[in-house]
């Protein structure tokens, strides 16, 4: 056909227009892409050497998700609900937390083994999208394009806060979001262009629930600065047409978010944040003087604790005061943008202030979330102030420049924590270089582009520097990880082939679960795809965790519980049929050896039962409340069949030569109240557990959270590992009569002076327990049918009870009962419960978050809105009359 080459070459010849017309914001993209990508391939970031990004919770919480996100989306599994952590938790609320990036969706273009490599991609990308972003929020400004307003872009993509929290890759999204909802609001109040503004807003608050809470704020701030710039009380009905249209286009946004926003708000009024308490005391953090000194060119990246992040370039020290001197700026954005800055930093300081800025929450580490708002401010002055740049005489620009020098310097002796070395001579070099070239042309005579090209090279000089010293800063002390053995290496193919090996040996109708010891991260079932138990998430809520907690899990107490040790009883009460262990095997008489390979030994559970079971009716009232999980254990048992005791408690020994630089006062039978002499020694102690006869022992640790370093348990000559960083069960496995078991407990030289922890030592009675699991799997749920999101059942209660169901309470489940729908309890407040009468009845079990279908109908309205209001003369997208437009233009160079 010869008209198809015609109309390839018109696209090809539109194509390159568009990237013509865009190639500054190409560039604005690329600088920090290409800046961050040659700091971390510094830093042997794989494919330079096998390194990952993966650090703190990227490590632990977000790549984990990222895995069972990318398995969802290429399996078509369902969003709402997953089996893999936590024995079933709502996804929903997951995804809008933590997962929903539209960038996500590239994570299915790798394989399962490159993960690591989508995440380091996903991290660049969004960078590179800051970066752009911020140029066409100045470009949408101010209808101008040079290379001062790409630098300036570069500046905001690798601030310190862009660094600093680069592994929070579900907090990057709002970086690149928050210019256009700013640029929006420009156009909205402007040239009364709405479109923009309501996308950009509702896609913040979809991308992430959390951030957004930050955008909106800020943007409920920005928006009194943006009405008295482009609008005035002189005309009365345009001024308050834009605060109406403003209020009526920010619901509008959250209402086309709503299909997020609700049920992930109701999810997380169940966690542990919801429930922090407003200070009673008003009190500061640092003297406001030290805020100047995080604007310093190397000074530590704040993450776990410190103070905000708010370096955004040494030019900033420049351009601020001279936005402020400027006679071009009109003194009434002086004085709101003084105002704003101002209002931030002391929110920075005061706790009242941050509190409410967290969403009524003080963060555990991670401070001032929020700073990026404030970076985002500053810069977007910049602009005006290089544009003034003309009215200052060089001298002028000169005196500036030595002012700040010397307030560097007085930094050193007047700031709280002394600035870095590095810091110092750096920001001075740069104050001195940025002097040099933004005087030069008023020294000699240079063409504009020749001058921009200068001051360019200097910002871009300065960023190299700045991001490749602060990457180096976070890998030393945070700590970037090895590719190998957490999604590529030999021991997760076995891994990985194993786990497809047991799903393929049963029918896709038989539920169990499984887990892997000793764990890689807190999540390793979603990392591995597997129905397990442990899960570490911020939209956990709190009364599952409570529970697993009291029952000898390692837990943090607030979003986690984890499969660091177990026992028999609790693997098989939550149907953990099958455990693969990568290392540190032990004598597992009770479980039967599946396979073995090279890497990992999988053993079989026989005892695991399925999902639900019916207990006495006594069990709806049951707590797990106590501090010795087997008596915990032993209840449990006797409420769902009325067993004996299960386990039984042995001796455990230890006298005052047992122990390096230790003394024990022991209270009780478990407590141990300790001292440590010397406290710039580490010190060790030792437990010896009676072993008169041959029997299964597990014991429980009970310990202040970090206080110890390290334990293992030695049996004769055999070491046992287990994670002593937390309370945990440990399995010994079977130990013959005689051996010499000997718990050691290490603490470094941080650890108090003086503390306690409690040992708990208990047999394991194998008759009982069979005796026990036979009369359960007697009156047992079984499965016809199960999904993410659906399951149904038959059980027999031989005579009126509770129906125990290991799933996590959620009130998105919803219940039907011989087909007729009927309430279900939280046992304990954490785990779900059926009241049933004796006889045969079907199980049918349906689940949709909570708030889902009215978020989801909010949304749908909403759009259904904005569709009427974009066909409306005047509405989003559609000014009122057609305007001849400004256009964008190069700036003149020698106006500046």
């Amino acid at each position: 056909m010869p008209s198809m080459p015609v109309k390839a070459s018109e696209w090809k010849l539109r194509f390159r227009q568009l990237i013509l017309r865009n190639k500054k914001t190409l560039l604005a993209f690329a600088m920090p892409f290409s800046i961050l990508l040659l700091s971390y391939l510094l830093r042997g970031i794989y494919p330079i050497a096998n390194r990952s990004l993966l650090t703190i919770d990227l490590f632990h919480q977000y790549a984990p998700f990222l895995a069972e996100l990318q398995a969802k989306l290429r399996g078509g599994g369902s969003l709402l609900y997953s089996w893999s952590g936590g024995l079933g938790t709502n996804f929903w609320a997951l995804l809008a937390y933590y997962l929903g990036s539209p960038l996500n969706v590239l994570t299915i273009f790798f394989p399962a083994s490159f993960l690591t490599e989508a995440v380091l991609l996903l991290i660049i990308l969004k960078i590179g999208l800051a970066g752009a972003c911020f140029y066409l929020y100045l470009r949408g400004v101010w209808h101008q394009e040079n290379l001062l307003m790409v630098g300036l872009s570069s500046f905001y993509a690798l601030s310190a806060y862009a660094l600093a929290y680069s592994w929070n890759i579900m907090w990057l999204d709002s970086l690149y979001l928050l210019p256009l909802v700013m640029l929006g609001m420009v156009r909205m109040v402007r040239d009364r262009r709405y479109l923009l503004y309501i996308l950009s807003l509702a896609m913040v608050i979809a991308v992430n629930y959390y951030i957004a809470f930050f955008v909106c704020a800020f943007t409920l701030l920005y928006f009194p600065i943006c009405l008295f710039h482009y609008q005035s009380l002189a005309r009365p009905g345009h001024f308050f047409a834009a605060v109406g249209k403003f209020a009526g286009f920010s619901l509008l946004s959250a209402g086309l978010a709503s299909f997020l926003l609700l049920p992930t708000y109701f999810s997380l009024r169940l966690t542990s944040a919801a429930g922090d308490a407003f200070p009673s005391s008003l009190t500061h953090y640092f003297d406001l003087f030290d805020y100047i000194g995080q604007h310093f060119m190397l000074v530590p990246p704040t993450i776990r604790s410190g103070m905000p992040n708010l370096y955004s370039g040494v030019l900033l020290l420049i351009l601020v005061p001279m936005y402020f001197l400027a006679r071009s700026v009109p003194l009434r954005m002086k004085f709101l943008h003084g105002g704003l800055i101002l209002f931030l930093l002391i929110s920075f300081n005061l706790n009242h202030l941050n509190f409410v800025w967290h969403g009524m929450h003080f963060p555990n580490q991670l401070p001032y979330r929020n700073s990026f708002v404030y970076i985002f401010l500053i810069l977007s002055m910049s602009y005006p102030a290089l544009k003034s740049l003309r009215e200052f005489r060089g001298k002028q620009i000169g005196m500036i420049c030595g002012g700040l020098v010397v307030l560097v310097l007085l930094g050193e002796k007047l700031f709280e924590e002394p600035l870095p070395i590095q810091a110092t001579y750096l920001t001075i070099l740069f104050i001195a270089l940025y002097a040099g070239v933004l005087t030069i042309n008023k020294i000699r005579r240079l063409h504009p582009q020749d001058w921009a090209m200068a001051v360019f090279f200097v910002m871009i000089a300065e960023l190299l520097i700045y991001t490749i010293m602060t990457v180096h800063v976070i890998d030393t002390t945070e700590h970037y990880s090895n590719r190998e053995g957490y999604l590529a290496g030999s021991e997760v193919a076995h891994i990985k082939r194993e786990i497809d090996s047991i799903n393929a040996e049963h029918d896709p109708e038989d539920f169990f679960r499984m887990e892997v010891f000793p764990p890689k991260t807190t999540n390793d079932p979603y990392l591995y795809q597997y129905r397990g138990l442990s899960i570490f998430s911020s939209t956990m809520p709190t009364n599952p965790v409570s529970v697993f907690q009291n029952l000898g899990y390692h837990s943090n107490g607030i979003n986690s519980y984890k499969y660091e040790g177990s026992n028999l009883l609790l693997d098989s009460l939550f149907g953990i049929r099958y455990l693969i262990r990568r290392s540190g095997s032990i004598d597992d008489t009770l479980r039967s050896l599946w396979v073995s390979t090279s890497e990992v030994d999988v053993y079989k559970n026989m005892y695991a039962l399925p999902l639900g079971y019916m207990g006495k009716p006594e069990l709806a009232d049951w707590t797990s409340q106590g501090s010795n999980p087997f008596s915990i254990q032993n209840q449990l048992l006797y409420l769902l069949t009325g067993s004996d005791p299960v386990f039984s408690q042995i001796q455990v020994e230890e006298t005052e030569e047992d122990h390096d630089n230790l003394i024990i006062n022991r209270s009780g039978q478990y407590l141990m109240n300790f001292n440590r002499p010397n406290t710039s020694q580490s010190s060790m102690a030792r437990l010896k557990v009676e072993t008169e006869q041959s029997r299964q022992v597990y014991l429980y640790l009970d310990v202040t959270a970090n206080q110890p370093e390290r334990g293992y348990v030695m049996i004769d000559e055999q070491r046992i590992n287990f994670n002593a960083r937390r309370s945990t069960l440990v399995d010994l496995g079977w130990v013959e009569a005689d051996s010499e078991v000997v718990l050691h407990l290490s603490f470094g030289d941080s650890a108090p002076a003086s503390s306690r922890f409690e040992f708990y030592a208990y047999a394991f009675n194998v008759p009982v327990f069979e005796s026990a699991i036979e009369t359960l799997r007697g009156q047992s749920l079984q499965l016809d049918s199960f999904k993410d999101t659906k399951l149904n059942g038959t059980v027999t209660a031989h005579e009126e009870g509770v129906l125990f169901l290991t799933i996590p309470y959620d009130k998105g489940w919803s219940l039907k009962v011989n087909g007729e729908k009927q309430s279900f309890m939280a046992i304990d407040n954490g785990l779900i419960g059926v009241a049933l009468p004796a006889g045969t009845h079907t199980i049918e079990m349906t689940y949709k978050p909570a708030w889902f279908m009215i978020g989801l109908l909010i949304s749908l309205t909403s759009i259904l809105v904005l569709l009427i209001l974009y066909q409306i003369p005047g509405g989003p997208g559609r000014p009122p009359r057609k305007k001849k437009k400004a256009g964008v233009r190069p700036v003149d160079m020698q106006q500046l």
